[in-house]
C-alpha cells in the first residue's frame, strides 16, 4: 500500500571536515504519524533533523518535506513546522507571552489564542512571568508551545520530554497523541526515553553511525522480539540483527 510521506529522505549524506557523519540516509514519515527517531548519542539524529528543516545543507543526497526540497524551499517549511531543535532560546527579560508574540512576528502570522497554547502545553497562568524565572522543565514546554503556536502541519521534535518530570513527560505524552489523531498532525520526535517511544510512535527508525539501520513498528517489535524495544535498541545499535 502507498501512503503519502510528509517526510522523504534519500542516500542523505553530510560531511564535516571530511568526515562523513551521515550517509546514505533513506527516511519515509507517513503523514498523520509518529515517527520516533532513535539512536546513541552521536548517531546524527540532530543533524538530519537540522537538515530536513534546512538549517544544514545536504552534501549528497536530497531530503522532501511537506513536499518542498529542505533547501530551496526551507523557509515555507519552516513556516508550516514547528520546531524544537537542542537548547531552546528565548529572550530571558520577557515574558513567555512576550515571546511567543515575537515568534508569531517572525512567521508573519496572526495572533492566535496564546492564552489557549500555554494552557495546553501545562503553562497555564504563567504567561506574564520573565522566562529567567522559568524551571528547565517549563522552558521545555514553553519551547513546545512555541512549535505549535502558528498552527503547524508537521511537528519536528528533537528531545521534547528532555527535563520534564514524570507527570509532565505523561502530560506530552497524551499531548502528541491528541495531536497526531485528533488534529492530524504529523510528529517526528527523538528521545532517549525508548519506553515512551514505543509507547506513541506508529513507526520508529533506528540511526547507526549516520544510516538508519530500519525502520519498524511497535508492534512489529513486539510480536518478533519480545525481549523488548531496550534488547532490541541494543542489537541494533551494537552491529547485531535484532532478530536473532
Amino acid at each position: 500500500m502507498s501512503y503519502e510521506l510528509a517526510i522523504s529522505t534519500k542516500r542523505l549524506a553530510k560531511t564535516f571536515n571530511g568526515k562523513e557523519v551521515i550517509r546514505s540516509c533513506n527516511m519515509s514519515v507517513e503523514k498523520g504519524a509518529i515517527y520516533g527517531f532513535v539512536g546513541k548519542n552521536g548517531a546524527g539524529k540532530t543533524t538530519v533533523i537540522k537538515m530536513l528543516l534546512g538549517l544544514l545543507q545536504p552534501t549528497a543526497g536530497e531530503a522532501t518535506v511537506l513536499g518542498l526540497d529542505s533547501i530551496k524551499d526551507n523557509l515555507e517549511i519552516l513556516r508550516r513546522t514547528g520546531s524544537l531543535v537542542e537548547t531552546s532560546i528565548f529572550y530571558e527579560h520577557l515574558s513567555a507571552l512576550d515571546n511567543l508574540e515575537i515568534h508569531l512576528g517572525y512567521m508573519n502570522m496572526q495572533e492566535t489564542n496564546l492564552e489557549n497554547v500555554m494552557e495546553i502545553v501545562g503553562l497555564a497562568n504563567v504567561g506574564v512571568q520573565p522566562v529567567s524565572t522559568f524551571s528547565l522543565g517549563m522552558r521545555q514546554r514553553l519551547g513546545i508551545a512555541r512549535a505549535l503556536v502558528h498552527k503547524p502541519e508537521l511537528l519536528i521534535l528533537d528531545e521534547p520530554i528532555n527535563g520534564l518530570d514524570p507527570v509532565g513527560i505523561k502530560e506530552m505524552r497524551e499531548l502528541f497523541l491528541r495531536l497526531a489523531k485528533q488534529n492530524g498532525i504529523t510528529i517526528l520526535l527523538s528521545s532517549h526515553i525508548l519506553s515512551e517511544v514505543e509507547q506513541i510512535a506508529d513507526k520508529i527508525g533506528f540511526i547507526v553511525d549516520g544510516a538508519i539501520k530500519c525502520e519498524v513498528s511497535p508492534l512489529e517489535i513486539k510480536m518478533n522480539y519480545p525481549a523488548g524495544i531496550e534488547d532490541y535498541f541494543m542489537q541494533i545499535v551494537n552491529g547485531g540483527k535484532a532478530d536473532e
